[in-house]
């Protein structure tokens, strides 16, 4: 057999190619900048907000947004000595997709559902609420079980905790579902459903603003769930450690108790249920 020369040139090249491949190590892939990094670097925190008495609502003489929520992020950016930037997210339906596309750093209400804890983490809890009922004037729903009737129509907010009570304790009961919780308390009013369920104080302030709306229930079983700061998952805990860590403070200080109070007040409600409570005791 006869080799030729330019053949074993050819070769030679070739395995010399392959051995400068070989050893050129392998290009590093950009570090993915995380919350706690990113807030430093911008000196600045993003929190998702949306007209939702009394968490977050704009100040009709100011144009500001105000609510217990907002007060809160206020401490929490205090805390960081940054800024603090409110970004309109359209709801708690958008709540997990604003984060997951780093529109914001921080949502606040959440309830840390089984379905949410897949797309993104929490810190927390920052309250504890209580879900209740307010009935149309010609419904009057005491229980669970009033409501769990194909016959019976409940107003609900879409992609909330409300709608996913709602299918857990009253599953036959036909769903009407709003984007707004404006729409939710007008459907009761205007009689197109028979009760809406959202949290105590979504329907306390609801019930103020709308006099047409009947009974104010707490149907029994009763549910109390704790309510979180929703974040981004990401192997950096810097961020959730210290929002942590903060809400523990704020609410064995009672100070998060106090801003939904006080954010009750501005809306002209002074009296709240002995029922209330803001903490799991």
């Amino acid at each position: 057999m006869t080799i030729r020369r330019r053949d074993i040139g050819a070769a030679g090249v070739a395995a010399a190619t392959l051995a400068a491949v070989s050893i050129v190590p392998a290009r590093a892939q950009p570090k993915t900048e995380s919350t706690w990094e990113l807030i430093k670097r911008t000196g600045k925190v993003r929190m998702g907000i949306f007209e939702y008495p009394p968490y977050f609502l704009r100040d009709k003489a100011s144009g500001e947004w105000v609510g217990a929520m907002v007060e809160m992020a206020k401490d929490i950016a205090k805390e960081l000595d940054v800024k603090l930037e409110m970004v309109d997210v359209g709801g708690f339906g958008e709540a997990v997709l604003s984060l997951q596309s780093n529109k914001v750093d921080m949502n606040f209400g959440l309830q840390a559902t089984p379905k949410r804890a897949t797309a993104i983490d929490f810190a927390g809890p920052i309250y504890w609420i209580e879900w209740v009922t307010v009935n149309n004037p010609k419904f009057h729903g005491k229980v669970w079980a009033d409501y769990n009737k194909p016959d019976v129509k409940v107003a609900v907010m879409q992609g909330t905790s409300d709608e996913l009570l709602l299918r857990k304790m009253a599953p036959k009961a036909t769903r009407v579902e709003f984007k707004e919780i404006a729409q939710v308390a007008l459907a009761v009013s205007s009689n197109r459903a028979d009760a809406f369920t959202t949290t105590v104080l979504a329907s306390m302030v609801m019930k103020a603003k709308n006099p047409g709306l009947g009974d104010f229930v707490n149907p029994t079983p009763r549910i109390a769930l704790p309510g979180y700061i929703g974040m981004r998952l990401e192997d950096d805990a810097r961020w959730q450690k210290f929002l942590n860590r903060w809400a523990e403070w704020n609410i064995g200080l009672g100070l998060n108790e106090t801003r939904m109070r006080e954010s009750l007040k501005t809306l002209g409600i002074d009296e709240i249920p002995s029922t209330v409570s803001f903490s799991p005791n």
